[in-house]
């Protein structure tokens, strides 16, 4: 009797192994994409338009031409958007004067796109001034690595958001595990009080990017002569949220864990159609307040490490 039923079991499983399921997925129509992150840095800034394609889909993104976009501030001031290429739009300052950027002052974005009026808002805040930024020796993967931190006395009083950005020679750390955005001086989510002082260390230190060689290897994440460019954004708390919440949903991890993960879904967003709401629309609009700083692993650099080491 057990060999009849172990032969059933054996067989419902091959057999089972052998259907092949082609699901029928619903097609949506595209959505209107508003990427909108301009700062008050005195350089050309960008607002990218473009819209949804399907999950399987390989083609390129459908980018937007043709829309007249603006920005205005409760000063009256107004910064017309023109189309550079194709989806994307850029105004730039034409003196030290021009630049958008008053902390404090409310901003406003208009864009007009096929009988769309699309809108949304944003307040700059105050920042947070980079004090310095230091190579700091290690023995992580060897002895005589370095990585990187940046120092920073972040500002009294709660509700501060920030997303700090950080170039390694350059070229931006820009894969989705450097969003390094927190609330304060270094809560990473919601309902976390850590007001004032120095940014916490594992914010400080996120700018260093431990890369492998050919073997699997660690590698020192700096060398002699590398640069480290650092900037930290003022960012609302709907920014903070929308950028924790897309940072979530891009690194996950895949397996069994993805039964108890937060499920995908469209991220949160700023932006509306504002004569007709019940059209969808994804994105974000924010308007930043920038402080940055540099720093190279040069001979200054490493007499300064070693009067700190001796120091210590």
């Amino acid at each position: 009797m057990k060999k009849i039923i172990l032969f059933i079991l054996i067989a419902f499983v091959i057999i089972s192994c052998e259907d092949i399921i082609f699901p029928e997925l619903v097609t949506n129509d595209p959505i209107i994409v508003v990427d909108a992150w301009i700062n008050d840095k005195n350089e050309k800034q960008t607002i990218f338009l473009s819209t949804t394609q399907d999950y399987l889909d390989s083609s390129s993104v459908e980018l937007i031409t043709g829309a007249n976009i603006i920005v205005e501030d409760d000063n009256g001031n107004t910064f017309e958007f023109i189309e550079e290429t194709d989806g994307n739009y850029v105004w730039y300052p034409n003196s030290q004067d021009t630049i958008i950027g008053i902390v404090g002052t409310n901003y406003n974005l208009k864009i007009e796109y096929e009988n769309k009026i699309i809108e949304a808002s944003s307040t700059m805040n105050r920042t947070s001034t980079i004090d310095s930024i230091n190579f700091v020796e290690g023995e992580f993967p060897d002895v005589g690595s370095y990585y990187a931190e940046f120092w920073s006395q972040e500002n009294i009083g709660f509700g501060d958001a920030y997303w700090i950005k950080a170039w390694k020679n350059g070229e931006l750390l820009a894969s989705s595990k450097e969003i390094i955005a927190c609330i304060d001086a270094g809560a990473t989510s919601m309902g976390m009080e850590v007001d004032g002082g120095p940014f916490i260390p594992p914010i400080r230190r996120s700018i260093t990017q431990f890369e492998k060689d050919d073997n699997d290897d660690f590698l020192s994440p700096f060398k002699f002569g590398d640069s480290l460019y650092v900037e930290i954004h003022s960012i609302t708390l709907e920014a903070f949220y929308f950028l924790y919440m897309a940072k979530i949903q891009i690194n996950r991890r895949g397996g069994f864990s993805e039964l108890f993960s937060v499920s995908l879904a469209n991220l949160p967003t700023n932006i509306v159609i504002a004569n007709n709401t019940n059209i969808p629309i994804l994105g974000f609009f924010c308007v930043s307040s920038v402080s940055g700083k540099t720093n190279i692993l040069d001979e200054d650099e490493l007499d300064r490490i070693e009067k700190a080491k001796r120091k210590w």
